[in-house]
């Protein structure tokens, strides 16, 4: 036996495939002796060659040439996918043909392959939780991961923030504190599903990308609010309430946390939508569209997930009201506080001495938040039983 193959470790791992493929005991020697390396030896084994081509090859010298088992896998070939409308490229809509467009009500594979790929023979389990379609799909998410990305912006650039000029010092606190605010509600939301991306399985392929989309979308809000709050002689205010972030974050299933994330996510977008009541220069009206336009996509993707997960488990309709319960009251908590309350009525108002005014400026505000919330409901079929009653007092004054 010569020195290399006294002296080339051979793990066990390998000395086990190749029994389970008949190499007689001594052949991975033989190999190293005649100057195969270990990793050539490793492609022959995981090439599948059995004990009697590898006494062959080995008997007549040369390099180890393994079966390219990998070719014969009885997936769906020949296929050509083709951009429905060229002037758009090859979107992910124009992938879903054949049988790659299939996307199963239950996904049962827990290893990372990818959908229409043919499994190995062990894989690992992946981690992933959530294998229902009913709970996190809407067909929507393709189209609106095109134009997600193609609406993407930038706010260093995208916004003239050379154009801000000096505000009056309690106009500024205001917008200040309102940005601190926001600032802490886009990010806490993008963190807490960017927890829950990784627990759906990736038999969801198109809508994992699109929640990716959002979860940029709110990154993005987050340092924009911000921005906006250190650029003009301002600061940072107080730290925004967080009960109702607190019951975002506890939420135990995807199917809570969305339910509860629709109220804030209403209210949110209907606050954005009213940008121009609020902002205070030319930039701030231009930020507010920009981030009512992403909230959109999110929020069409929210009215149809949920209508699919209600018409597909409808059973389950009377617990989406449990959940709705919870987030309004924590919701109506957080408007009561001045820290929330009294910088919109200053800034709907223009003055500190006419807060009458932006308080009723603010109730009109909020009752349009609350209407079009409901609309939205509507729009998923649900109606709410049970509004929480300070929101029914908004809607009815």
């Amino acid at each position: 036996m010569s020195q290399s193959s006294t002296t080339t470790e051979i793990p066990q791992e390998a000395r086990d495939r190749a029994r389970s493929l008949g190499w007689e005991e001594g052949l991975i020697e033989i190999a190293i002796e005649q100057g195969h390396s270990l990793q050539e030896i490793w492609q022959a084994l995981r090439g599948g060659v059995d004990g009697v081509r590898a006494r062959q090859f080995l008997s007549g010298g040369g390099f180890v040439r393994p079966d390219p088992w990998w070719m014969k896998v009885p997936t769906e070939w020949g296929i050509r996918a083709r951009a429905a409308d060229p002037a758009l490229g090859l979107s992910i809509q124009d992938l879903m043909v054949g049988t790659y467009g299939d996307v199963p009500d239950v996904w049962t594979n827990r290893t990372e392959i990818a959908r229409g790929s043919f499994p190995a023979t062990v894989g690992e389990d992946m981690g992933y939780t959530i294998f229902d379609k009913a709970i996190v799909w809407a067909d929507c998410c393709v189209p609106l991961y095109e134009i997600a990305i193609r609406d993407r912006w930038i706010s260093a650039t995208d916004l003239d923030w050379a154009s801000l000029e000096p505000l009056p010092a309690e106009q500024e606190k205001a917008v200040c504190q309102l940005m601190t605010e926001l600032s802490e509600r886009a990010y806490l939301e993008g963190a807490i599903l960017s927890g829950w991306l990784p627990a759906i399985s990736y038999g969801y392929l198109e809508l994992k990308l699109f929640l990716s989309t959002v979860i940029y979308d709110l990154a993005r809000h987050a340092e924009t609010f911000r921005k906006r709050a250190l650029a003009n002689g301002g600061g940072l205010g107080l730290q925004a309430p967080t009960d109702y972030s607190r019951t975002v974050a506890e939420s135990r299933s995807f199917v809570e946390l969305m339910a509860t994330l629709f109220v804030q996510d209403s209210m949110l977008l209907t606050l954005y939508e009213s940008g121009d009541l609020i902002a205070q220069n030319p930039l701030e009206r231009e930020m507010y569209r920009l981030c009512a336009r992403d909230r959109q996509r999110y929020m069409d993707y929210q009215v149809e997930r949920m209508k699919h997960f209600l018409f597909k488990t409808p059973e389950r309709r009377e617990e989406q009201q449990l959940y709705l319960n919870r987030a309004e009251a924590k919701l109506v908590r957080d408007w009561n506080d001045p820290a929330v309350s009294e910088p919109l009525a200053l800034l709907l108002a223009g003055d500190s001495r006419r807060m009458d005014e932006g308080h009723r400026r603010l109730r009109e505000l909020r009752k349009h938040q609350v209407s079009a919330y409901l609309a939205n409901l509507q729009r998923t079929t649900i109606t709410r039983k049970t509004l929480n009653g300070r929101l029914q007092d908004i809607l009815n004054a």
